[in-house]
C-alpha cells in the first residue's frame, strides 16, 4: 500500500473523530466534483485493486470505492434539484408577494369604500338639508324664519309675510305649462297674447274673491313693448293693475311684478323699450306697498346679449330649457318669500 493512500485514510480518519462531521448531512461530507472528473470513477488510470486491507486481512477492494468514500459527483438530477430549488424559492416569493399586494388592495378597496360610502352619505344628507331649506337666495336678498313667518328682505324692503300663503299667477303665454312645475299654486290664470290693458278689464276681477293675506305674480308686458307702447305707458298700465288687484283687501295682497323679458325678435329700439321697462318696474314696486320686483329678464342675458338656446325656432316663445330656467327661478322666488314648495 503506498504511503499516500495511507497518509490520506489516515487524514480521513481524523475527520472521521470529529463530531461534527457526522453532524453534517451525508451529501455535505463529501467533496462535491462535476461532471469534468467523473471519469475517475471508472477510468483504469485512476483504479488500483486491494487484495489486503492495512490489518493484512484478504479482500477484494478497489480505489474507486475509495474515490466514492471522499467525492461526490455532481448529477444532473442534483443540479436539476438546486435548479428545481431556486425556482421553488422564488415560486414561493412571488405567491408571498402576490398575497401581500392582495392584502394591501383589499385593504385599499374597503378604505375606498368607506370614503365612498361616508361621501354618499354626506351627500344624502346635504340634498336633504337643501330640499328642507330650499336653495339659497338670490344676491342681496335677506331671508329670516320667525315661527310661522318670513321675513324677507330685498332691495331696501322687507316683508314679514306667513309661511305658506295662498299664491297666484297671472300671465301671458310665457308662462305657459307653469302649472307643471309649479304644482302647488293656487290658481294660475294664463292668458294667451295678453295686453296690461285687457287684463285690467278682464281678468283683474278675479282677485276680488282672494280673502286674506295671499301673492301675486304677474308676468305680462312682452306683447305691448312689441304693440309699440312707450315704457311710460306700459309702467302705467302695470301701475293700475296693481291698484286694481290691491283694491278692497283687508289683509295684505302682495303682487310681484316679473320684468318682461328680452327676445331674439327684438330689435335695437324694441330692446330699448324692455330696459328701460324694467327700470321703471323696479322703481315702480319699490315705492308701492306690499309691491315686489322680480328681474326674470337677466335670466335670458349672457354680457348683454340675449341667450338663443332658451328660445324656440320663432325667436319669440320659450323652448323647454328656458321655461326650466324661469320656472326654477319662480319656484325659489316662492319658497323664500314665503316658504311655498
Amino acid at each position: 500500500m503506498s504511503s499516500n493512500k495511507k497518509g490520506g485514510d489516515e487524514r480521513f480518519l481524523r475527520v472521521q473523530k470529529d463530531p461534527r462531521f457526522w453532524e453534517m448531512p451525508e451529501r455535505e461530507r463529501k467533496i462535491k466534483i462535476d461532471k469534468r472528473f467523473q471519469s475517475m470513477f471508472h477510468d483504469k488510470r485512476f483504479t488500483e485493486k486491494y487484495t489486503v486491507n492495512k490489518r493484512g486481512r484478504p479482500i477484494n477492494q478497489t480505489s474507486t470505492e475509495d474515490l466514492k468514500r471522499f467525492y461526490n459527483v455532481s448529477s444532473s438530477e442534483d443540479e436539476d434539484d438546486d435548479e428545481e430549488g431556486v425556482k421553488s424559492k422564488k415560486k414561493k416569493e412571488v405567491k408571498e408577494e402576490l398575497v401581500k399586494v392582495e392584502i394591501e388592495v383589499k385593504e385599499e378597496l374597503v378604505k375606498v369604500e368607506i370614503e365612498v360610502k361616508v361621501k354618499v352619505e354626506k351627500e344624502v344628507k346635504e340634498s336633504k338639508d337643501v330640499k328642507a331649506e330650499g336653495p339659497p337666495p338670490e344676491r342681496g336678498v335677506r331671508v329670516i324664519e320667525e315661527d310661522e313667518l318670513v321675513r324677507y328682505t330685498a332691495a331696501e324692503k322687507t316683508f314679514t309675510v306667513r309661511k305658506g300663503l295662498p299664491v297666484y299667477l297671472l300671465t301671458a303665454s310665457i308662462c305657459q305649462g307653469v302649472e307643471e312645475q309649479i304644482p302647488h299654486l293656487t290658481a294660475a290664470y294664463v292668458h294667451p297674447d295678453t295686453f296690461l290693458a285687457r287684463s285690467l278689464e278682464q281678468h283683474a276681477w278675479k282677485f276680488d274673491r282672494v280673502t286674506g293675506e295671499a301673492l301675486v305674480v304677474v308676468h305680462i308686458g312682452t306683447d305691448d313693448v312689441a304693440s309699440g307702447l312707450s315704457p311710460a305707458a306700459i309702467v302705467g298700465q302695470m301701475e293700475a293693475l296693481i291698484d286694481r288687484i290691491q283694491h278692497g283687501h283687508a289683509e295684505p295682497l302682495y303682487v310681484a311684478v316679473c320684468s318682461i323679458l328680452p327676445r331674439l325678435v327684438d330689435n335695437q329700439r324694441t330692446m330699448g323699450t324692455v330696459r328701460d321697462t324694467n327700470r321703471r318696474f323696479h322703481e315702480l314696486c319699490r315705492r308701492k306697498k306690499d309691491t315686489i320686483h322680480l328681474p326674470t329678464g337677466k335670466l335670458f342675458l349672457h354680457h348683454r346679449q340675449i341667450i338663443q338656446n332658451y328660445f324656440t325656432g320663432d325667436g319669440v316663445h320659450l323652448n323647454v330649457e328656458g321655461k326650466k330656467v324661469l320656472f326654477n327661478y319662480l319656484k325659489t322666488f316662492l319658497w323664500h318669500f314665503c316658504k311655498h314648495s
